[in-house]
């Protein structure tokens, strides 16, 4: 028999003892009417004493009965609203009629004042606390998600739930009390960047290797360059994780796009093996970025020019020595977000990056918002290589970052390399490698890239076989008020065979709340020569020569 089921038996032999009183109440009043006027006071006296506990006993029964008939009923239509259960209706319909019965006026004599006894029961459990409204939890079916009522003077419930919790934590959160028993937990955050662009320029014009005189504008427009809504969490295992990630943004013609999706199984904190679509590891600031706190509003102009993109692959990430990180990938390509198959090359990109931080944890981005008390740094190191015949994706791709030559020509453009050749086919190799430090508000790090494209094969013949370029970004920054409000200063370069650019700039970082990087306003000004980098999320346009200035809220929760 179900925990209900008993229950309701338990209730149904309550009644029946409650009616089993009532008969012999009556029976015995209607002897005490026949007595014959011989009786004594004495007589009497104790029989009206026994009616008086027999009637008390009666009302209190009929009333804790009626009671924890209306409990039992309001939990049931709770937990299934539309459940139809006859026999608890009619209970409930018999105890509303006790009810109406007894608040009639009684036909009998009134009994005097008396005092109320306890009526015995089987077990503490059974006692009802009628003053407060308070009943035993535990007398509840075995679901664990029935409301039950704190006040018997309000209509509000709480909602006890032995599986889940909601709450925020750096987002909205649905975290399982119990994670093996209930794995599955959900993570809502949304990321933003609203920024102003302007750029004055001083040259008019530009001209591509391939001789194409591209003029340069000047801009001035409000925008949002990134938006985020992402989903993360874990499913159907406690060490299976998931990531979503929805990106939005005013500034490409593709407003709407999917950026990543993630599905990882973590082993051990020595490695954690993911499938999905996610960042090609080529750069530790195209890793770290773009919502941790950099030194500026967006990467630098040589990362903009030099990293990978987004692909689809395999990939193992983990700390298999205290301090020591790695993150290796297989992916379709360097730069091939969302190409058709039929576009993609024949042979993977593999790419890999490692970093230590000897001293110590080092913390998330460039600024010590940490605000260091012993002295941290972070030595690394990434390699790319990309195999084989291939197109690149179009720049208004989610974070795509085209590849061109040092000049800032897309290599795909017709003439780039030769009259009258387009480029059909090449390979790709990257490295690079980076040292940050950090201590008291002080902020200071470079990566130096090298670059080579290598098999160039296009639709004629082709003076040259392999092309090459270098480059990288020196950046400081020092909290002037600690945890808060930084100074920073930076330049970036890159030379190669067809050409060179750099970028000198600095600003200004204020973190609203002290400490955290989830609310920031960045002012940035930088004076770009000949830039090879263009990107349409950071600012950058290739054969810009000016003064660029962006100014942005950074919004993440």
């Amino acid at each position: 028999m179900s925990k209900p089921e008993r229950i309701r038996q338990k209730r149904r032999d309550r009644c029946l003892a409650a009616f089993v009183l009532s008969v012999s109440f009556a029976t015995g009043f209607a002897r005490s009417e026949d007595a014959t006027p011989a009786s004594t006071p004495t007589t009497d006296t104790a029989r009206i004493e026994r009616l008086e506990k027999l009637l008390s006993t009666v009302m209190e029964e009929n009333l804790r009965l009626a009671g924890e008939v209306h409990d039992l009923k309001r939990q049931i239509e709770t937990r299934v609203p539309d459940a139809k259960d006859t026999a608890l209706k009619r209970t409930a319909e018999a105890q509303t009629e006790i009810r109406q019965e007894l608040a009639q006026p009684s036909r009998f004599p009134a009994p005097p004042p008396f005092q109320v006894t306890p009526v015995e029961t089987d077990s503490a459990d059974d006692v009802a606390d009628l003053d407060s409204g308070l009943w035993d939890p535990m007398d509840l079916p075995d679901s664990s998600d029935v409301p039950y009522f704190t006040d018997a003077s309000s209509a509000s419930t709480v909602t006890r739930t032995d599986r889940f919790r909601v709450d925020y934590e750096n987002g909205f959160t649905i975290v399982p009390l119990d994670p093996d028993a209930t794995p599955f937990s959900l993570r809502v955050r949304s990321q933003n960047v609203f920024r102003y662009n302007g750029f004055a320029r001083t040259e008019s014009f530009w001209t591509d290797s391939a001789g194409n005189r591209i003029p340069i504008a000047n801009d001035n427009y409000f925008g949002i360059p990134r938006g985020r809504i992402i989903f993360s969490g874990t499913a159907l295992l406690p060490e299976l994780r998931y990531l979503l990630n929805i990106d939005y943004n005013s500034v490409t013609n593709n407003p709407i796009g999917f950026r990543a999706y993630v599905l990882s199984y973590r082993f051990s904190d020595a490695i954690e093996l993911s499938i999905g679509q996610s960042k090609v590891p080529g750069s530790r600031e195209w890793l770290e970025s773009a919502f941790a706190p950099l030194q500026g509003p967006d990467r630098s102009m040589a990362t903009t020019f030099f990293r990978p993109s987004l692909s689809q692959g395999i990939w193992i990430t983990g700390e298999p020595l205290d301090g020591w990180y790695y993150h290796a990938m297989v992916s379709n390509g360097f730069n091939t977000l969302n190409l058709a198959p039929d576009r993609l090359n024949d042979r993977f990109c593999w790419s890999a990056s490692t970093w230590w931080e000897p001293w110590g944890e080092f913390g998330a981005g460039y600024s010590d918002l940490q605000n260091h008390e012993d002295a941290a740094i972070r030595i690394g190191g990434s390699y790319t290589y990309a195999i084989g015949r291939g197109s690149q994706s179009e720049s208004d791709a989610v974070e795509n970052s085209p590849i061109r030559l040092s000049d800032g020509t897309l290599i795909t453009t017709p003439g780039a390399l030769a009259p009258g050749v387009t480029l059909q086919s090449y390979d790709i190799s990257l490295g690079a490698i980076d040292l940050a430090y950090k201590y008291k508000g002080i902020g200071v790090s470079t990566e130096l890239y090298w670059q080579d494209l290598l098999g160039l094969r296009g639709t004629g013949p082709l003076p040259i076989r392999s092309t090459g370029a270098f480059g990288g970004f020196v950046q400081g920054g020092y909290f002037v008020v600690p945890q808060q409000g930084e100074l920073y200063a930076r330049t970036s370069y890159v030379t190669g065979d067809y050409g060179a650019g750099y970028e000198l700039g600095g600003g200004f970082n204020w973190f609203f709340r002290r400490g955290r990087e989830n609310l920031r306003f960045t002012l940035d000004g930088a004076w770009l020569d000949g830039s090879p980098a263009g990107q349409n999320r950071t600012g950058y346009v290739a054969g810009q020569t000016g003064v660029l200035l962006r100014a942005q809220i950074t919004a993440v929760y």
